[in-house]
């Protein structure tokens, strides 16, 4: 860790342990380690809500349906990546909010001449977010010699929101 990077509750020795190699998955985590991935998958979602507000700001609103639209949707494909994967938030974190404010503006977009960021606008940019994510890791699996299918090639890019 960087010593100029502050320490989170996203962040904690408890799952140290299951951090995976390039080479390997974890095996399945206990009830215990599950509820603390879940509890860190709350925390991380906070923050992308916060990035993605920073986005939209004062253009538009957020229905309270597309909220909860897209914290049910990533939130399913979080803890089945940091289960998979291990915490890698300090890692991902950069490309994780920079893939959120990508979702923010098509949302935008998508809701233009709307009051709000209805639900179709929200699911079509998450729809959007998540192709863009899967092309993105099949490009950078092939560039590296990868096969794309191979679940060591879904860490280079985009499992954040499009594993399983």
């Amino acid at each position: 860790m960087n010593t100029q990077e502050s320490r989170t509750a996203f962040h904690t020795d408890a799952t140290d342990s299951l951090a995976a190699t390039s080479d390997t998955l974890l095996d399945s985590p206990s009830t215990a380690e599950v509820r603390e991935l879940e509890r860190q998958v709350e925390g991380i979602l906070d923050e992308c809500f916060f990035a993605l507000g920073q986005v939209v700001g004062m253009r538009t609103t957020l229905d309270y349906e597309a909220v909860i639209l897209i914290r049910d949707r990533f939130r399913v494909k979080f803890l089945a990546a940091m289960t998979t994967f291990g915490n890698r938030w300090e890692q991902d974190r950069s490309n994780v909010t920079g893939v959120v404010m990508m979702l923010a503006e098509r949302a935008v977009r998508y809701a233009e001449g709307k009051p709000s960021i209805d639900v179709e606008a929200a699911r079509q940019a998450a729809a959007d977010v998540e192709r863009h994510c899967a092309l993105h890791a099949r490009r950078a699996a092939r560039a590296q010699g990868l096969d794309a299918s191979d679940p060591a090639a879904a860490r280079i890019a985009g499992y954040w929101c499009t594993w399983p």
